[in-house]
């Protein structure tokens, strides 16, 4: 089995794959953040995956985001108003609850906030590489 790398996560924390793997994946790990405590993820040039192991949390929708447990409704703007916020609270929340199993993708342009509940928060992060030429909105 030459090549062959076997890391614990737990005890290692975040790993380069790019030492073994060709190719886009540029760094995997697991990442922890202390209850309250937040961080952002921002997909600038690169591109995330997160998933949720233990704890819970919260990831900041973008602006003008709307909930997903509410589509939007046809003849509705994209970016709510004073009263559009009034008629559908979930709207204005503050973000996406995060619980074990819940995956989070990152597109490259988009970013978010993660913020911890009283648990904690712990989720494995791949970090994805995008190729040059590719720009948000590229049909590839």
């Amino acid at each position: 089995m030459s090549g062959t790398v076997i890391t614990d996560l737990r005890r290692r924390g975040a790993v380069d794959p790019g030492r073994l793997l060709a190719g886009p994946l540029r760094g995997v790990g697991l990442q922890r953040l202390d209850p309250g405590r937040r961080t952002e993820v921002a997909a600038d040039g690169v591109e995330h995956a997160l998933y949720v192991t233990a704890g819970s949390g919260l990831a900041e929708l973008p602006e003008g985001a709307v909930h997903p447990n509410q589509p939007n409704q046809p003849n509705q703007p994209n970016q709510p108003d004073h009263q559009d916020r009034q008629d559908h609270p979930e709207r204005a929340e503050a973000g996406l609850p995060l619980v074990e199993g819940t995956a989070i993708v990152l597109p490259l342009g988009s970013r978010t906030v993660l913020t911890a509940g009283t648990a904690g928060l712990e989720y494995f992060h791949a970090v994805l590489a995008v190729p040059p030429s590719s720009e948000v909105g590229d049909p590839r």
